[in-house]
């Protein structure tokens, strides 16, 4: 897993694959290496979260400037393509498990299925939807302080109204509930940024870089640091999303075979 001297996260240890009842996880010993888990593959899982950092650097140039949301949507598409390889391998893997165990054609099927599925659900929120969303919204959020601590409030007020709010749309957070989507405005903004107040000091400082310097800076912090926090996330996302399914579709999918079994 990364470190905070890599943006780029390493590959977790098989030992914090854990999980028991589920097909797919290894075991701490006696088998080989997972390589969609613990081989560099794993970096495939982390695409989108690199295409969420670079979206506003892609926009300065002329090549990509206009196909740069479109860049983006891709890396979401690769990681797609990881996500159902991965599940892929994981129902092949609970396929075989149970027809080494002796177990009938039709828990074999099952076991294929419930593993497949298992691999799908963790992918899904842990390398695809939760931290793009937080890298993204962290990106936003530093672009609305810079905009504050140089007095543009018209244009801090349009990220907070318009980018992060699309940010919360595009990944569905709100959907379930509208005023969630409020509440997360609200947060970002009287929460993690109340304090920042417009520096006449900074903003005559950055005024002396000229226009260019100043709009390059107000790219690159804010890809810098939404590439900063990915160390970071990774840890508290996995043991997040496993926690979950831990205390949900993993005891269900146990269940389930279990009763197919006594039938």
């Amino acid at each position: 897993m990364p470190t905070a001297q890599s943006a780029l996260p390493t590959v977790p240890p098989k030992q914090h694959q854990p999980h028991q009842g589920s097909h797919h996880h290894q075991q701490a010993t006696g088998e080989s290496k997972d390589l969609y888990r613990d081989t560099p593959l794993r970096y495939l899982g982390y695409l989108n979260e690199l295409g969420e950092s670079l979206k506003d650097w892609l926009k300065t140039f002329p090549l990509t400037s206009n196909n740069a949301d479109g860049i983006v949507k891709h890396s979401y598409t690769a990681v797609g393509g990881y996500v159902a390889l991965d599940a892929f391998d994981k129902a092949v893997k609970g396929y075989r498990q149970s027809k080494n165990a002796g177990e009938s054609q039709g828990i074999q099927a099952l076991s294929a299925t419930t593993s497949g599925l298992d691999a799908a659900l963790f992918q899904y929120g842990a390398s695809y939807s939760i931290p793009a969303f937080l890298v993204a919204v962290t990106r936003d959020s530093l672009k609305l302080g810079l905009n504050r601590l140089l007095g543009k409030q018209k244009a801090a007020e349009e990220i907070l109204q318009h980018e992060i709010r699309h940010e919360i749309e595009a990944k569905g957070w709100y959907r379930f509930d509208q005023r969630l989507l409020g509440k997360l405005k609200k947060g970002i903004d009287h929460h993690l940024l109340q304090k920042i107040k417009p520096s006449q000091r900074f903003a005559e400082m950055v005024q002396k870089w000229g226009p260019k310097a100043e709009k390059n800076m107000c790219i690159a912090l804010p890809l810098v640091g939404s590439m900063a926090i990915i160390p970071f996330i990774v840890h508290p996302i996995d043991a997040g999303v496993n926690f979950i399914l831990d205390h949900s579709y993993r005891p269900l999918a146990k269940m389930l075979k279990q009763w197919a079994g006594g039938h």
